[in-house]
């Protein structure tokens, strides 16, 4: 346990709930299935499958009003409301918690693999969840408010540690443990992968999604039983022998490697928070309108040529030739940059190239407008 980068302050916790509540909005209807963000909600007995309006709605303005509805609902027992992944309904938020996360991964090295984010807001609660995850996660905790305390699975696994507001809370892989909400606590949980079968499985379903879409069908051969002549040899099944010559194919150096290249590139700009919000609604720029930068934009090499993978908060393209380089170089100058000057300045009598790419970084959120209003 240690202090928290950035003080309690460091996330929004009033925004926090807001997406909370946003999450929870259609659960409140009855379950969802294989959808994100997910919300569980626990009591003292387990998880309750269909908790209705037992999740907060628009009659709980805060996160206060919302535990003394459910004071008085439950008779004060201890409950947990989790919401798994719920940064990606708020760009802003999601940004809020890269910046806590970007210096860590500077100093102990990036993520290959997504990390799981959680808000959970607890109240006199254990949750268990920790002895199912957390042998191939480690676990950081930043406490909003209240304080959550990590229980070791095994008392030869250590002492219980506790972290109050503006506190970080670190539990390694490998030492399953659960963790106690205090009264009125509100924390962000994130989940490092740290078990190289996860790695495994990560490459596999890349495989199986350039596979799937080269094959553009889901449909399953059925063969007659028995088969026509019982001394013949097995009969030949076209669609699996399609299969095994379509994986060699999409596992070839080049397109696999690519694949792969284009997902780190993401992940990178994305600081490993996946899924990352969706882009802005697209605008058009006119030559008046002055931009300055935005998210960083990661570029990594696309080939041996002049090509360029790009990459803002999550979303990523590919750009060739060094147009883009010189309006990156433009950008970073001191000050705004009106449209026009840009188009001037990086390639003259090619306005419409420069005006496509503005356009295309605005809407991922690598440039900002001044003075006009952006979409979040």
């Amino acid at each position: 346990m240690l202090s928290a980068p950035g003080g309690p302050q460091a996330l929004d916790a009033g925004r926090a709930y807001r997406v909370m509540v946003e999450a929870a909005h259609p659960f409140r209807a009855g379950t969802r299935f294989r959808a994100l963000p997910d919300v569980r909600f626990l009591v003292e007995g387990g998880r309750i499958r269909t908790p209705g309006d037992l999740l907060p709605g628009p009659e709980d303005g805060t996160a206060e009003q919302y535990a003394d509805r459910l004071d008085a609902r439950l008779r004060g027992n201890g409950r947990l409301l989790a919401v798994e992944q719920p940064l990606l309904l708020d760009h802003a938020l999601w940004a809020q918690v890269r910046d806590l996360v970007v210096p860590l991964w500077e100093r102990i090295g990036h993520p290959v693999l997504p990390v799981v984010t959680e808000l959970a807001l607890g109240e006199g609660i254990t949750d268990g969840d920790g002895l199912r995850r957390e042998p191939v996660h480690a676990a950081l905790v930043w406490v909003l408010s209240g304080s959550v305390t990590a229980v070791p699975a095994r008392e030869q696994d250590g002492p219980t540690t506790t972290a109050r507001a503006g506190e970080l809370l670190h539990w390694p892989a490998g030492r399953p443990h659960a963790l106690r909400y205090g009264p009125r606590t509100l924390a962000l949980r994130l989940l490092v992968p740290a078990d190289a079968r996860l790695l495994t499985e990560a490459v596999k379903d890349v495989v199986a999604g350039m596979l799937h879409e080269r094959r553009g069908h889901d449909q399953v051969p059925y063969l007659s039983y028995p088969p026509p002549d019982a001394e013949a040899r097995a009969p030949e099944v076209p669609e699996l022998a399609e299969t095994g010559a379509g994986l060699r194919e999409v596992t070839g150096a080049d397109r696999l490697g690519l694949v792969l290249r284009v997902l780190w590139a993401r992940r990178v700009s994305a600081a490993a928070l996946e899924p990352a919000p969706a882009p802005r609604r697209p605008i058009r720029l006119v030559p008046g309108d002055r931009l300055r930068p935005g998210s960083p934009v990661v570029r990594m090499p696309l080939d041996e040529g002049q090509g360029w993978i790009w990459a803002v908060d999550g979303h990523a393209f590919s750009l060739r030739g060094p147009l883009g380089g010189r309006i990156l170089d433009l950008l970073r100058k001191h000050g705004a940059h009106t449209v026009a000057d840009l188009c001037a300045a990086a390639a003259p009598g090619r306005e419409h190239q420069v005006v496509a790419l503005l356009e295309k970084l605005h809407a991922l959120r690598g440039v900002d407008t001044v003075g006009r209003t952006d979409t979040a």
